[in-house]
């Protein structure tokens, strides 16, 4: 093995563990909120399965929670990109349908720190 290919391995692994420790730290979410031109409609509790559909002028989407996880099931929007998503369980990630504006995220009742910097 020459040098070369030791320092860019090295430097491959410098740059792929944070990122590594940063996926496996974050946490599952306790809540969805769910909103609509960035106002919060509802929350919904992630330990209850269930199904929810939420309407407008602009349109419709259905949402379902499976075992502490949440998705897009059916919506009337053109490109289904909410309903392609599929589910969602990890703090602060979201589905967004444009078309509608309307949102879910994920949320924690137990916020503590996204990041620590030194």
């Amino acid at each position: 093995m020459k040098k070369n290919d030791l320092i860019l391995i090295i430097a491959a692994l410098l740059l792929l563990i944070p990122i590594a420790l940063i996926i496996i730290g974050s946490k599952d979410g306790d809540k969805a909120l769910v909103k609509r031109d960035g106002k919060i409609i509802d929350v919904i509790d992630l330990s209850k399965d269930g199904i929810y559909t939420y309407e407008s002028e602009s349109g419709y989407n259905k949402v379902e929670v499976i075992n502490k996880e949440i998705r897009v099931i059916e919506a009337d929007c053109p490109g289904h990109d909410c309903v392609n998503k599929g589910f969602i369980k990890r703090n602060n990630e979201s589905i967004i349908c444009l078309p509608h504006k309307f949102e879910v995220t994920i949320s924690s009742n137990d916020e503590g720190y996204d990041v620590v910097i030194q």
